[in-house]
């Protein structure tokens, strides 16, 4: 059995979120989300699964492995790029401590400012900067903070949902796996596929935050739908919260072992 050595500094990094805060509900959802992110979910039938793709880019990040010391990932930014390789958007954050980050396009412009949070009551806030600044800018996340789904809420009235789907297709070769899937409305316009074929070089499945290509529909930028840039923003925020959610539990593997 091999033996992991905690150095004073690694001991000393913070849990995204206080873990006196967490109660004993709050660690089991936390848990059960952290175990069934990426490689499970609800599965659906073929009348929901009906969805038109129109273009593709590739997330890359590699995420963070089940078996690590629960440090904030040293990569600060996240690149998506188009499928010949080139870049189409970069998402910065603005330090290793902070899950703030901002997207821009491949000509360096900003498009979408997110304030991270994690942990109850402190839901993460999305602002396009790319327009006059105005309330009416701000997308808000409604969830509940343990919840591996996650509601945003436009300034008028309509929501989205990124939720874990599974069904046959999301695996390598067309067999079943999962995805993170977008609706509006109860249909379709994004999916986040994760498997051996499309996820990030170096990452596993297991691994929470990794990445993989983005299939958007048609309605994405259409007059009826959501800009692309904030399908993507609200994707890699989805991922943050798989990170986040896999340090927290790490957290409290390393509280457990010390106070036993």
């Amino acid at each position: 059995m091999s033996t992991i050595t905690l150095t004073a500094q690694q001991l000393d990094e913070k849990p995204p979120v206080d873990m006196s805060m967490l109660s004993d509900q709050d660690k089991k959802e936390l848990v059960i989300a952290d175990t069934e992110s990426v490689v499970s979910g609800i599965t659906i039938d073929g009348a929901e699964a009906a969805f038109t793709a129109a273009r593709s880019y590739h997330i890359h990040a590699k995420g963070v492995p089940v078996l690590r010391l629960p440090a904030p990932p040293s990569e600060l930014v996240t690149t998506v790029s188009n499928l010949d390789g080139s870049i189409a958007y970069q998402s910065t954050r603005e330090r290793r401590s902070s899950g703030n980050c901002v997207l821009t396009d491949a000509e360096g412009h900003p498009s979408i400012a997110t304030q991270y949070f994690f942990g109850p009551g402190k839901d993460p806030v999305l602002r396009r900067v790319d327009v006059e600044d105005g309330e009416d800018n701000v997308i808000k996340t409604v969830s509940k903070w343990t919840s591996r789904a996650q509601k945003f809420l436009l300034r008028d009235g309509r929501t989205f949902d990124w939720e874990y789907k599974k069904e046959k297709g999301f695996g390598g070769q067309g067999t079943k796996g999962t995805a993170l899937v977008l609706t509006m409305n109860g249909r379709r316009i994004a999916a986040l596929i994760r498997n051996e074929e499309t996820r990030t070089p170096g990452s596993k499945s297991c691994s929470a935050g990794n990445g993989g290509e983005l299939v958007l529909g048609q309605e994405v930028g259409g007059k009826e739908g959501i800009s692309e840039e904030l399908v993507i923003a609200t994707v890699l925020l989805m991922l943050k919260k798989e990170i986040d959610r896999r340090r927290t539990v790490q957290f409290m593997m390393i509280a457990a072992a010390v106070s036993g």
